[in-house]
C-alpha cells in the first residue's frame, strides 16, 4: 500500500483571533508538531503541508482538494491531518493509515448533553464528536472532489458519504486529539503536553 498525507495549515484563525497554526508552542510553531508525528509514518515526498508546500484554499474543501492533487498519482491511502490537532502520535497516524475501510476517521463519545438549536434534546449515546486524522481510498476521495460537487464541506467523511454511500469507519481514541479552536484551547493543549512529556 503506497501512503500519502495532507497536512491542513492554511486557515485564517477566524474563531482563534490569530493565525493559530503559526503560534509558537513550547519553542516551535504549532503546526510542526503534527508534521514531525506525520512524517514518521509518511516519506517527506508524499507528504504535502497545505499552507506552506502550497497555498491554502478560500475553503477547507479547496485546501484538501489541492493538498490530494499535489500528491504523487501512485498514492493509493491517504491520511489528512490537521495542525490544530498539535497532540495526534505517529501511533495513531499509523493506525488509521493501515486500516483498511475506504473511509475511516477517529471519534470520541460525547459526554455534554446536546439539542438542536431550536431546543429539541439528542441521545448523546447515539452520537460521535468527528475527530482527525481521518484515512480514505486516495482515489475515491480525489474523484469525489474533482466532481466539482462540494464546494465548503466541514469534514471528508460527509463527501464519501454522499457521493459513494460509504459511510466512515469510527475508531474511538483518546482525548490527545483536542482541536484548537479559541484562544483558552491552548491551555488544554497544554494539559496534554505536559501529561505526555511526563510519562
Amino acid at each position: 500500500m503506497v501512503f500519502g498525507a495532507v497536512l491542513l495549515a492554511a486557515g485564517r484563525g477566524s474563531r482563534y483571533g490569530a493565525v493559530k497554526q503559526d503560534l509558537v508552542f513550547h519553542g516551535k510553531a504549532l503546526w510542526r508538531y503534527a508534521y514531525e508525528a506525520t512524517l514518521q509514518c509518511v516519506g517527506r515526498e508524499r507528504l504535502v503541508v497545505v499552507g506552506k508546500d502550497i497555498p491554502g484554499g478560500d475553503t477547507r474543501t479547496a485546501s484538501v482538494k489541492a493538498g490530494l492533487m499535489s500528491l504523487p498519482g501512485d498514492t493509493e491511502r491517504v491520511v489528512i491531518v490537521e495542525s490544530a490537532r498539535p497532540m495526534v502520535t505517529p501511533r495513531q497516524i499509523e493506525q488509521i493509515l493501515l486500516d483498511e475501510h475506504p473511509s475511516c476517521t477517529f471519534v470520541r463519545p460525547l459526554v455534554n448533553a446536546v439539542m438542536y438549536r431550536d431546543g429539541r434534546p439528542l441521545d448523546r449515546n447515539l452520537l460521535y464528536d468527528i475527530l482527525t486524522p481521518q484515512a480514505f481510498d486516495f482515489g475515491m476521495l480525489l474523484s469525489a472532489y474533482e466532481s466539482g460537487l462540494y464546494d465548503d464541506m466541514i469534514d471528508d467523511t460527509i463527501v464519501m458519504d454522499r457521493h459513494y454511500g460509504i459511510r466512515p469507519h469510527a475508531i474511538e481514541t483518546g482525548t490527545n486529539l483536542y482541536k484548537v479552536t479559541y484562544p483558552g484551547d491552548l491551555n488544554v493543549i497544554e494539559g496534554i503536553y505536559s501529561q505526555i512529556h511526563q510519562s
